[in-house]
This record gives structure tokens, C-alpha cells and sequence, in this order.
């Protein structure tokens, strides 16, 4: 997915609660949560866009980067007290949840990723595979609403010291999951209705067929079948 919806799912996570078990707990999630795109620097050393989704999404990276983050955030954390910049209202830091919030955020991203129909190779360097979920496109408007909703309103109850600040982004998380599962069910859906026409038509039951996902309207779908020869 787009990297604002990385964001957003990252801070929706801290504001149902997690960002509670230390200081920097919300930066800790928002930056795991992109950190897998830090590919995208390979694009200004002539990578071309296949190469991403690849060694930074794969599980040697999902197991590294997260260490590397965890220590930044402390590292940043004790440097501003040694300057004293460090904010008072901060939490204590801890770097045994940091490193698990840094877990949590930076495992969205290939679970966002697999969403859509551009895929992850989530195997590599073991395997160069491509995955796809071709559930959601890759800018999809109405998770951005359901989350940003959810840490807006998680944020304003928090405020305003109201009951269970946190039910909001819980809400919003639940309300994203069941979407996507259900634009995932709907596009298998599509798919074994167009082998119907296709086998119908006289054509040959398809080698492959793709039921896309549109921008905005998460009731259509762009269809491409191969049948071998065309």
C-alpha cells in the first residue's frame, strides 16, 4: 500500500493502546511501519521499480531492521537527556517494548502489502516469488478514512480524558480488517464468475484470471484472463 496508509496504520495501532507500554512508542510504530520502503533509495542508484518489495520485505530484513530501529529510538531517547531536551512528559523508555512495538509495526507492512495487485516477494533472498493478494488497490481511500477516523477521534477522547480513549482505533483496525477480507472474498468471487463466462464463451477454462481492484469504488473490478494464446 501507499505509504500513507503504513502511517496510518501504524499510529491507529499505538492509539489502541500500545503506545502506553513506553515513551516514543507511537514514532517507534509509525516508522516501523515504512521502514520496509527504505528500498526506494535504490531507486536513485538506476533500480527500477521491480526491484522493490523484495530483500527489505523479506524475513531477514523483517528480523534485522526491527533491532536496528529499537536501538535508534533509544539511542535518540538517551541523547536528548544528555542534552536536556528530552521532553519531561515522556514515558520511560523501554527498550524490550520498543523493540516489540518495533516488531508489530514493521509486520503490517508486508501484510498491507500483499493486499494489493502490484505483490511482495516476502521470501527473498530465499525465493524471488511474487505474491499476490489483489484484494485492495494500492491507494485505497476508505482505509485511509476508517483509520485516520479512528486515531482522530482515539486522540480527542484521550484529550479530553475521557472512558476507553483507545475503542476508537480498535474499531478502526477491526473495521479495516473485515474490508479487506471481504474485498479479498469478493475478488475470488469475480474471479470463479468470469471462468464461468469464460468456459461459457467457448473459450477454454483460462490459464489465469485477474479480478483488480479500482480506485474508489470497491464494488467494481478491472478483469484480465489469459487463455494461452491471448
Amino acid at each position: 500500500m501507499d505509504n500513507l496508509a503504513h502511517t496510518l496504520a501504524g499510529a491507529a495501532l499505538a492509539e489502541a493502546g500500545l503506545k502506553q507500554k513506553t515513551g516514543l512508542g507511537l514514532a517507534t510504530l509509525m516508522i516501523a511501519a515504512n521502514l520496509p520502503d527504505v528500498d526506494a533509495l535504490g531507486l536513485l542508484f538506476g533500480e527500477n521499480l521491480a526491484w522493490r518489495r523484495g530483500w527489505t520485505h523479506g524475513p531477514l530484513a523483517l528480523l534485522v531492521l526491527p533491532v536496528l530501529l529499537a536501538l535508534a529510538i533509544v539511542a535518540f531517547d538517551r541523547w536528548q537527556a544528555r542534552r536536556g531536551s528530552r521532553p519531561d512528559t515522556r514515558l520511560q523508555v523501554r527498550f524490550g517494548w520498543v523493540l516489540a512495538l518495533a516488531y508489530i509495526g514493521i509486520l503490517s507492512h508486508p501484510l498491507l502489502d500483499f493486499l494489493n495487485t502490484y505483490g511482495i516477494r516476502c521470501l527473498m533472498p530465499f525465493s524471488d516469488r511474487w505474491f499476490y493478494g489483489d484484494a485492495l488497490f494500492i491507494i485505497d481511500l476508505w482505509m485511509w478514512t476508517a483509520l485516520a477516523l479512528g486515531v482522530w477521534v482515539a486522540r480527542r477522547r484521550r484529550r479530553r480524558e475521557q472512558p476507553h480513549p483507545s475503542r476508537p482505533a480498535v474499531a478502526a483496525l477491526i473495521a479495516v480488517t473485515l474490508y479487506a477480507g471481504a474485498m479479498g472474498a469478493a475478488g475470488i468471487a469475480a474471479e470463479a464468475m468470469v471462468t464461468r463466462e469464460v468456459v461459457a464463451r467457448g473459450l477454454g477454462p483460462p490459464e489465469v484470471v485477474v479480478a483488480s481492484p479500482v480506485p474508489i469504488n470497491p464494488f467494481r473490478r478491472a478483469i484480465v484472463f489469459g487463455t494461452g494464446d491471448a
